[in-house]
């Protein structure tokens, strides 16, 4: 005969720990939860979240929420504030279930629990079950939040639908952001009266409560979603791939987790002689959170582009060589079609030519003469090579503007501007017999040689002035003179602000 399945016992939770809970506990004043209310309300996330649990939802006539969303997110606000931002289910469990004015609770709907294990399991698996529900609808992976079979993780991403995931990656975004930017509102007048829309992007890891595994063990880590951040190169972990495998010895693993995307607003306030007051702090006004290395550039851009759909101006931006390197058709150009100037670095290989046009030369981000002295050209990448030291590298790079193409008139609403051959135009800065004009003018202009050219000289000799296109060089190029004294201060100043 079949004995009957034992019934397993609930494990209970602690006495101690309960009674920790009990210590900790303040009641919240109704001045605190209708601030806390404002600030929900004033993000405008709550339409976008119900708008999204409505569209998820299966049938019209699903289980109601013991505790709504507007009461967990008024919740978690609250423990936000008192616990210097950190955010715990369970201390926002305590803080609905126990801490809020009786006004308050009737107000949020919330129900009645008991003061004791039972009371606190049951008011915990209802914030629980509606904290995942809004999780859901704005997780941009389709893997389960625990260790998984990595064979099985990738046959969950394989078979994904990744349009619906895109779409809540744009969610997650969109709320997340919209949540800074209700933080930001006490800011917002002097931002929008005193900054000049000069912003500074780059990315900082944040470690995860998952332990990492190795990408060659069978299993992924809890947090599968996550991945070891490389202090070197790129950030990614290079471990397990064919191209990575040259690396493997000398990359340095920091921590398991994420990276977070930031977009730093950029004080140049100090060049205007404010008084302090009215200097902006750094305040990071757009982030994103992804895997370390991953899409440097495509999260940048996003943070930007949520920047610009909350109204903010574009100005000079500042980011490093992760994001000077990538693919202009998904970074540099719709970066320039929001407005940005950008302040870039390069690597060692990308440094003297970086292209042509009509004959002119990109060299480190600017556009010069195809008769500049090959020592110019090359004059940082011999210094990083230690072939020059520092006192010739200045004195060549100050006289790179000389060969500099001028700007003839502000670009047209296409993004194509002209610029003038330094030896044209009313003042020129070199003296070229090909434009005899330029010739006996001033004997301080620098005197340009042309070597001959069988099939003549190229179009930008010949021309006085030529049309550069917005996307012609758009990758490298850049308004500043690469380590001039202009880049210096802008690029290190703007940099200076989001280094974590």
């Amino acid at each position: 005969m079949t004995q009957p399945a034992r019934r397993v016992p609930r494990p209970e939770l602690p006495a101690a720990w309960l009674h920790a809970l009990h210590e900790r506990r303040r009641p919240v004043t109704s001045a605190e939860v209708t601030r806390a209310r404002q600030f929900v309300d004033r993000s405008g996330v709550l339409p976008l979240i119900r708008e999204a649990l409505d569209a998820r939802r299966r049938s019209p006539a699903g289980r109601p929420r013991t505790v709504s969303v507007e009461a967990l997110l008024v919740g978690m606000t609250l423990a936000s504030w008192r616990h210097q931002g950190r955010v715990v289910l369970a201390d926002v469990t305590d803080l609905l279930a126990h801490q809020l004015p009786d006004r308050a609770r009737t107000r949020l709907a919330l129900p009645v629990w008991a003061d004791d294990i039972d009371g606190f399991e049951a008011a915990y698996l209802a914030v629980r079950r509606t904290f995942h529900a809004v999780e859901m609808v704005m997780d941009p992976s389709p893997l389960p939040k625990h260790r998984i079979k990595r064979a099985d993780a990738a046959a969950l991403e394989a078979a994904a639908d990744h349009a619906d995931l895109q779409r809540r990656r744009v969610l997650l975004v969109e709320v997340t952001n919209r949540i800074l930017e209700a933080s930001l509102a006490p800011a917002r007048t002097l931002i929008d009266e005193y900054w000049d829309g000069s912003v500074a992007v780059d990315a900082t890891p944040v470690r995860t409560f998952s332990a990492g595994v190795h990408p060659s063990t069978e299993h992924t880590a809890t947090d599968p979603d996550a991945a070891w951040y490389v202090r070197d190169g790129d950030h990614r972990d290079p471990s397990g791939t064919d191209e990575g495998r040259s690396r493997r010895r000398k990359a340095r693993r920091t921590l398991f987790g994420y990276e977070t995307t930031l977009a730093v607003l950029g004080d140049t306030t100090p060049a205007r002689n404010l008084p302090p007051e009215l200097r902006l702090p750094a305040l990071a006004l757009a982030f994103t959170v992804h895997k370390p290395g991953h899409d440097p550039a495509g999260n940048a851009l996003a943070a930007l582009t949520d920047m610009a759909r909350r109204g903010y101006r574009s100005g000079w931006l500042a980011a490093d060589r992760a994001y000077s390197s990538a693919q202009p058709a998904t970074f540099h150009i719709p970066v320039h079609d929001l407005g940005y100037r950008p302040v870039w670095d390069y690597r060692r290989d990308q440094l003297g030519i970086q292209g042509t046009h009509a004959g002119a030369l990109l060299v480190d981000g600017t556009w010069y003469c195809p008769n500049i002295p090959a020592p110019l050209i090359n004059a940082t990448a011999d210094l990083l090579g230690k072939k020059i030291d520092p006192a010739t590298w200045r004195h060549r790079v100050d006289a790179r503007p000389a060969y500099r193409l001028r700007p003839k008139a502000a670009p047209d609403d296409r993004g194509a501007r002209r610029l003038l051959c330094p030896a044209a135009g009313t003042h020129p800065t070199a003296a070229c017999p090909i434009k005899p004009r330029s010739l006996g003018r001033d004997p301080r202009l620098v005197p340009i040689d042309p070597e001959p050219v069988p099939g003549g000289h190229p179009e930008v000799c010949v021309r006085e002035s030529l049309t550069f296109h917005r996307d012609t060089g758009i990758r490298f190029r850049q308004e500043l003179d690469h380590a001039r004294p202009d880049w210096i201060r802008l690029y290190f100043h703007l940099r200076n602000r989001v280094v974590i």
